[in-house]
């Protein structure tokens, strides 16, 4: 299997902000780690880059994110601070990455997903996709942030650790018919320009309410891991930067924000 074709992720599509320059690679630590690299060396807003495989893949956490080589879409956004941001950055680029990662599955392979909060995205119980959001320092103070993103696309259960595989899932596992990765990688990147372009849809208020159209339905029961502690209740809410809202069992209410929380489990 070669590497994903450039030419046929971007022939056809028009983009505003990102996918300036596009880089497909065939073996990185992780694309996060090679789009900070390129932005500490000067590297500018919009550079995306695609890798085929990864030595040492990661997710939230400091959880570990293993693939095939060839399996999945594997990819970073880089997004560099201006004088006046063209979108919020931070914690609240994880959902807007979720929210597109979701409408591009099912605009490319006709799948309905779900997104877990924060940041993971589900089909049928089970993950298919996951975003890990990471930033440096570089020239003049500003901060760059590396959006980046897996799909599971080409797995089939043996290609999964058996710890995982009960856990998790991939595109071919879920469809009744072929699974092309670059028409996945191309909506993909539709539909995070179509998002990080136009300040209007980074705006809080539009961010959550798109979020809470794809993600799981509020009012669920939930365990959560913060600061060494157990915590269990009832979602209530999802606050714009990020942050699961729980009512808790013995009383009052919190916000658990999404770089320092694991969710153990629902219901």
């Amino acid at each position: 299997m070669g590497l994903l074709c450039t030419e046929r992720i971007l022939t056809g599509r028009t983009f505003t902000r990102i996918a300036r320059r596009v880089d497909v690679l065939d073996l990185v630590t992780s694309t996060n780690d090679h789009a900070l690299a390129a932005a500490r060396n000067g590297e500018g807003d919009g550079y995306v880059v695609f890798a085929e495989h990864q030595s040492a893949g990661r997710g939230r956490m400091g959880r570990s994110w293993c693939s095939p080589r060839g399996a999945s879409v594997m990819v970073t956004v880089l997004l560099i601070e201006g004088p006046q941001p063209q979108t919020p950055m931070g914690p609240q680029l994880g959902l807007i990455a979720a929210i597109a990662t979701a409408g591009a599955i099912l605009d490319a392979t006709g799948l309905c997903a779900v997104i877990d909060w924060p940041n993971d995205v589900v089909i049928n119980g089970r993950k298919v996709a996951g975003v890990l959001v990471e930033s440096c320092v570089v020239t003049g103070q500003r901060r760059a942030y590396a959006v980046g993103i897996g799909i599971n696309c080409l797995q089939h259960g043996p290609h999964f650790p058996e710890e995982l595989r009960t856990r998790a899932t991939s595109l071919y596992m879920e469809s009744t018919t072929p699974i092309d990765r670059e028409s996945v990688a191309s909506a993909l990147l539709v539909g995070l320009d179509r998002r990080l372009a136009d300040p209007a849809h980074c705006a809080p208020a539009e961010v959550r309410a798109e979020f809470l159209r794809w993600a799981s339905p509020l009012g669920g029961r939930v365990r959560v891991v913060a600061e060494g502690r157990v915590f269990e209740g009832q979602v209530v809410d999802v606050d714009p930067s990020s942050a699961l809202v729980v009512q808790l069992d013995g009383g009052g209410r919190r916000h658990f924000p999404a770089a320092t929380t694991s969710v153990i489990s629902g219901g």
